[in-house]
């Protein structure tokens, strides 16, 4: 059994490269490393990884609204509020194609800076991106841990 303190110290690795935009691990990678090095309940390891990199993607959305806002040109400001205006009113697209997009292996810092400049509502794309990354984070540890152990198996 996995101590509080190290599904915390989790959390936390996992919150941090969500919450950085660039040169970061992705995060199934992460959360298949802790899970070979430090056998735990897969389920367990993926809800820590889900909570914390759905945190970190709403903190980096949220902080570059702030920074765009701020220091965005006028012609990127122009180009938001058109983005803005093609998702308003679509709320079902907008979970849609963000589960879909959850569901790859794909980066999505891009997706939630995006979101943050263009001041979309944030309530739908955190529920795409919890559902599709609870799904994609599942198949990717379980499937690195059992290439892992196959290749160890053979060595």
């Amino acid at each position: 059994m996995v101590g509080i303190e190290v599904l915390f110290f989790e959390w936390i690795v996992v919150f941090l490269i969500n919450l950085i935009p660039a040169f970061m691990p992705p995060t199934w990678m992460t959360l298949s490393f802790f899970y070979i090095t430090n056998p735990q309940n897969i389920f367990l390891l993926v809800f820590i990884g889900v909570t914390a990199s759905t945190a970190g993607r709403y903190c980096l959305a949220k902080g570059a609204g702030k920074f765009f806002q701020r220091f965005g040109t006028k012609k990127k400001k122009k180009q938001m509020k058109s983005l803005q205006k093609r998702l308003h009113g679509k709320p079902l697209h907008v979970f849609i194609f963000t589960l879909l997009f959850s569901l790859s292996p794909l980066p999505s810092n891009a997706l939630f800076i995006a979101v943050g400049a263009t001041k979309t509502k944030l309530k739908l794309v955190v529920a795409g991106f919890f559902v599709g990354r609870t799904i994609s984070y599942l198949f990717l540890v379980f499937t690195t841990e059992k290439i892992f152990s196959s290749l160890g198996a053979t060595v």
